[in-house]
């Protein structure tokens, strides 16, 4: 009994060597490198179906989007891009960038300017245009069956004369300020005609706008630094001429819509007064236009809030 104990055991320790030895006879094999791995963020596709976009991250932060066709072989690649956009008839992609991470990282950003760098991508042969200092953007469509992406619109925030020259030493060494609350973003509105790379317009001090969803219309809220009032103005725009109606003077304008029919636009006009009870007084507007012409009517409609 003890001999045929013996004799497996001498077997298996054979068999254990044999293995190990074939093991380490192996190539190496190499580490997987975790970088490699990518996740999905914030998928975004075409009215059509052609073409899809998406953010692809790796688990050290580092992160592109990435813009490929649902019909073809063709993949194009922003680097160092989120929040990835596509219009309505395919042909742009937009991504704002993210700045390196050795330079988030630094203590103090050479340049405090507000906004993004935006790519925006022709996804015909892969070309793509730059713009800086981008608060917010949008495309406007020719009113045409095919919604046809004519005029990119973006917000630019205004250059200070801190970014021109630097902070100085003593602002340096102060304590960073706590933002106001609800603080208004002002900016400088562009117009540009996408084809042409022709800028058809540029308005300062600019609050808000929000352009029309079928045609080459804008609604904005300009501010009077001088009266601090605003009033909103809606523009009609072409590939090289500008043309805008003022509709309605105001104190505080703010939450511009265009109505689902798209022939009027909404917006909220908030007064500075305050009754005896502490509540605000505020004024709301309704601003209702039809296509092709000036000047349209209004109603207001007075609301305590």
């Amino acid at each position: 009994m003890n001999s045929i104990f013996l004799t497996g055991l001498a077997l298996l320790l054979s068999l254990t060597s044999t293995t190990l030895a074939q093991e380490n006879q192996k190539p190496a094999q190499p580490l997987r490198d975790d970088s490699e791995i990518r996740a999905l963020h914030n998928p975004v596709i075409s009215a059509d179906g052609a073409w899809m976009a998406a953010e692809e991250r790796s688990d050290q932060g580092d992160g592109n989007v990435r813009v490929w066709s649902t019909e073809r072989d063709v993949t194009f690649t922003i680097e160092r891009g989120q929040n990835p956009r596509i219009s309505r008839d395919a042909r742009w992609v937009s991504a704002l960038l993210k700045p390196p991470l050795e330079d988030s990282r630094t203590a103090m950003p050479k340049n405090t300017r507000a906004g993004q760098t935006l790519v925006l991508l022709d996804t015909r042969d892969g070309s793509r245009k730059t713009f800086d200092f981008v608060l917010s953007h949008d495309w406007a469509y020719s009113h045409d069956m095919n919604y046809f992406a004519s005029h990119l619109l973006y917000l630019q925030s205004p250059e200070t004369k801190a970014d021109e020259e630097g902070p100085s030493k003593d602002e340096a060494t102060k304590p960073a300020k706590k933002p106001a609350a609800k603080e208004r973003k002002v900016g400088t509105l562009h117009v540009v005609h996408l084809e042409s790379d022709n800028v058809v317009i540029t308005m300062e001090n600019v609050m808000e706008y929000a352009t029309h969803p079928t045609t080459s219309r804008v609604a904005f809220v300009l501010h009077d630094e001088e009266t601090g009032r605003d009033s909103l103005r809606i523009a009609g725009f072409s590939a090289r001429n500008w043309g805008t109606n003022g509709v309605y003077d105001g104190e505080k304008i703010e939450g511009l819509c265009w109505a689902r029919d798209l022939r009027a636009i909404g917006f909220l006009d908030s007064t500075e007064t305050t009754g005896k009870d502490g509540k605000r007084r505020v004024n709301s507007a309704v601003y209702t236009w039809q296509h092709g012409g000036f000047p349209g009517t209004f109603t207001r409609v007075d609301t305590p809030q």
